[in-house]
């Protein structure tokens, strides 16, 4: 009996959003510099081919050098949830924009040194999931702690972006962002997910036993034989007109010597034929 089974998780892969990059530009807000206070940033369901589990999040810096030797020390609150707002309806008020499954997936100092030309990759410590059968996806960034922008020790790095349209930050229709308390639509940055598809439903194989148990059941249950015609009989010998004949007599009609005496087994014997004086057989 063959058993068909199925992986539970499909192999891991990074989903970007919003390649390819503004050429030369980018955007130092919320991760590169000295910005405390609140960001958004959505994502259209359409950029994503299905359900996925969400592991880390990267943002790439590989248009614009801002000389940065290391990225700002602070504290960066992260979250993520399912929403009914899109790239060009987001609200200015980012409260708003918020979906009921919000979840905390990142709570931490990001300060790490850095070159132009690295990613950033932040592990979540909630991995999340996310259908987009149910809604867009959004981010919402918390930071604060961190210098000011322009002040001594602050240093920028311009992360990608999309949707740049020479300032107008209106080029694409898959991102939105909230920061400053100013909705943009069609303007983000670009987005690595790492992550996996969401997990299979799979059929469990049955424990070896189960397996085994009736087949050894079946090898020690009584075999039947079937005999028919051919069949080498083995059983007690039987006797048929054991008596002899006498001279000049027959068979009664109506009796017939078996042609298998082995069907005979299993019948009531039958009574010793009879004889009956007349003409010879014939």
């Amino acid at each position: 009996m063959a058993i068909l089974m199925f992986s539970g998780k499909a192999a891991a892969g990074i989903v970007r959003v919003g390649s390819p990059a503004d050429t030369g530009t980018g955007n130092c807000i919320p991760f590169g510099c000295g910005y405390n206070g609140e960001y958004q940033q959505i994502y259209t369901a359409g950029a994503f081919s299905g359900p996925i589990t969400i592991n880390a999040l990267q943002f790439y810096n590989t248009q614009n050098d801002g000389g940065a030797t290391a990225i700002n020390s602070g504290n960066w609150e992260i979250s993520l949830s399912t929403t009914p707002a899109d790239w060009n309806t987001l609200s200015a008020t980012p409260g708003a924009n918020v979906g009921s499954d919000n979840s905390v997936v990142f709570d931490g100092n990001l300060s790490q040194s850095w070159t132009f030309g690295d990613t950033l990759t932040i592990s979540l410590s909630s991995p999340f999931t996310y259908d987009p059968s149910n809604g867009n996806l959004l981010m919402d960034v918390l930071s604060s702690g961190l210098p000011a922008i322009g002040s001594t020790g602050s240093s920028s790095i311009y992360f990608d972006t999309n949707g740049f349209d020479s300032g107008n930050y209106d080029g694409n229709s898959i991102m939105g962002r909230v920061s400053y308390k100013t909705a943009d639509s069609g303007y983000g940055l670009v987005t690595g997910f790492d992550s996996v598809s969401a997990p299979v439903t799979s059929v469990p194989a049955p424990p070896t036993f189960l397996l085994i148990g009736p087949g050894l059941i079946a090898l020690a249950a009584p075999r039947r034989s079937k005999k028919g015609v051919g069949d080498k009989w083995s059983g007690p010998r039987q006797r048929y007109c054991a008596l002899p004949r006498p001279v000049g007599t027959r068979l009664r009609r109506g009796y017939q010597r078996p042609r298998n005496p082995g069907i005979m087994a299993s019948v009531p014997r039958l009574p010793a034929p009879t004889w009956r004086t007349g003409p010879a057989d014939r």
